[in-house]
């Protein structure tokens, strides 16, 4: 297999159907190994997967954080190619198959990224949905990944950069994957896709809205660990440099509706990713 898709859930199973056949729907599915690691959930993930073919299941003995879930399905992955499937996000049919061709083409490049359209919509499939913003990502620039977690959703980077630098901290609960991509960072170059290949949820659910002040605490904690003096300065974080595109949804939410339109201006200015769980 090319690519390793770590499906990690909990309390997911309305979400699992949707995101096993939006990876079995890509464009390169057969060069596509998915491993859904189950963290002990009460749910019948288990049972979902059982009714398909060919996707191999995991599940903890108990209750275990997601950075330990997605180190423990990456350590059984076969692939040349890593990415987390978040369940309840979807890709473009060829998405997946753009980032891995990126990294095919740019040998040096350690990671692969692009653009993500955000909806308010559960189990909704990228071609069928009007996105109510899409997040225009910056190119990459070390120094601006210090300032904001610009990678989106849905990178894919290389299996063989673990073996080098060590995995996902599991100390952290909600910014580890952040942490990873700046001890990357230091040494690593990443390509940008600059056009939407994935489709983001923003739930209420998820880690950054139920937590933000720890994604806040974990995130300068992961800065200070790797800024090098020699660089100077350190620039301050945060800040709007992101383009958000908003769609008819989201300019039919700036005609009035503030509640839905401060969690959509919050994705838009610092969408440090989905955690689901």
């Amino acid at each position: 297999m090319i690519l390793s898709a770590i499906v990690s859930v909990y309390d997911a199973e309305r979400f699992l159907r949707g995101c096993l056949d939006d990876l079995l729907q890509q464009t390169m599915a057969k060069d596509i190994e998915i491993i859904v690691v189950d963290a002990a959930s009460p749910g019948r993930e288990g049972e979902i997967v059982r009714e398909y073919d060919g996707i191999r299941y995991i599940r903890a003995p108990q209750r275990e954080p997601l950075y330990a879930s997605w180190n423990r399905g990456i350590r059984a992955a076969t692939g040349t190619y890593v990415t987390t499937a978040n369940a309840d996000d979807r890709h473009r049919r060829d998405g997946l198959e753009r980032l891995v061709a990126a990294l095919e083409r740019d040998r040096d490049a350690a990671l692969a990224y692009a653009d993500v359209a955000v909806t308010m919509r559960e189990n909704a499939n990228f071609d069928e949905v009007a996105p109510a913003v899409t997040c225009r990502w910056p190119d990459f620039d070390r120094r601006r990944l210090f300032r904001a977690a610009y990678i989106g959703p849905q990178p894919v980077w290389r299996r063989a950069l673990h073996e080098r630098y060590g995995w996902f901290d599991e100390s952290f609960a909600a910014a580890g994957d952040y942490e990873f991509w700046l001890r990357l960072a230091v040494h690593e170059r990443f390509v940008h896709i600059a056009e939407p290949l994935g489709l983001y949820l923003a739930s209420p659910q998820s880690i950054e809205h139920r937590n933000p002040a720890l994604i806040w605490s974990e995130s300068e904690a992961a800065r200070e660990r790797y800024w090098r003096p020699e660089w100077g300065a350190r620039p301050r974080p945060g800040g709007v440099f992101l383009r958000p595109d908003f769609g008819a949804v989201g300019r039919e939410l700036l005609r009035g509706r503030a509640g839905p339109l401060r969690e959509l201006a919050a994705h838009a200015r610092m969408l440090v990713k989905g955690r689901r769980r």
